[in-house]
């Protein structure tokens, strides 16, 4: 089935968006030497799709990946995920936001124990709510409202202005001049020079991530085992009761904590302790 006009002008603005952002991006993880991962071929994977499987075991089609050790032929540790969408109308921000959240959340949760960076480039039109929601799941935001990307558009002589009353024929208009437009580098470096506060914000949080260093670490050891009770009374009892240090005090489990100088933190649970300091040493790379 042939696409709309209007279709194909969002998938030309969202890709241009895309491409836009690729570039303050890849020179951060050049700077750091980390492996920057976009849509496209890499010997590393079957397909040209970034495909992370989540903790449920379902496979997400991802934007941007950036890995620790990773290179053209060899996936490494993903240290940050990085969505962008495009949407032009705000009936449609809400269940974009709810999709990126449903991707990456669960993705950032199998990989826990590296703290990766969540974060959203979003252009177009999006509402507080759904800005607010992904700010409230931990997610670092970049958002170029459409007003502005039709500014830059504008100042080269290009409009590419369009709403729900936009007949058909005038966005087939909007396609041709944007498929035909010279000067799109330019309007890409303008968009970056027009919101380079926003843009500058958005990288300084990924750096300060990526760079990141341990603070400090705890270790709980848990001892002893688990008591049921069948009334408050008898639990306030044995807690009331409860040496600090029984004697036949045997290990349940190791809590350990890692937190980080931009605010990220790591909590796990282990039963061994082999595995508690085997988690530990794969964090060797944030020490001071």
């Amino acid at each position: 089935m042939a696409k709309s006009p209007s279709h194909i002008l969002g998938e030309l603005i969202g890709n241009f968006f895309e491409d836009v952002m690729k570039a303050p991006i890849r020179e951060l993880c050049n700077k750091y030497n980390v492996y920057f991962d976009t849509i496209g071929s890499r010997p590393a994977r079957s397909t040209k799709k970034i495909s992370w499987t989540d903790i449920n075991g379902s496979k997400h089609d991802l934007d941007y990946v950036i890995e620790r050790d990773g290179t053209p032929d060899k996936i490494g540790v993903p240290i940050a995920f990085i969505e962008l969408a495009w949407r032009r109308y705000t009936k449609h921000s809400k269940n974009k936001a709810q999709e990126i959240s449903g991707a990456i959340m669960p993705i950032a949760e199998k990989y826990k124990e590296y703290a990766p960076f969540k974060g959203v480039i979003l252009s177009g039109v999006f509402t507080d709510p759904s800005l607010k929601q992904l700010e409230n799941q931990g997610f670092n935001i970049l958002y170029i409202p459409f007003e502005k990307i039709v500014n830059v558009f504008q100042k080269y002589g290009v409009d590419i202005y369009f709403d729900e009353n936009t007949s058909e024929q005038e966005l087939s208009v909007i396609v041709d001049r944007f498929k035909n437009c010279t000067v799109l580098d330019k309007i890409a470096q303008k968009l970056i020079d027009s919101n380079k506060k926003e843009i500058c914000s958005f990288v300084g949080a990924l750096e300060l991530s990526i760079k990141k260093q341990i603070d400090y670490i705890f270790v709980l050891p848990l001892h002893g085992k688990e008591m049921r009770f069948n009334s408050l009374n008898s639990a306030i009892s044995y807690i009331t009761e409860y040496s600090n240090i029984p004697k036949d005090a045997t290990i349940d489990r190791y809590v350990v904590g890692i937190f980080f100088n931009d605010g990220s933190q790591i909590n796990c649970v282990f039963k061994d302790k082999l595995m508690a300091i085997d988690f530990l040493k794969r964090n060797s790379q944030y020490a001071n």
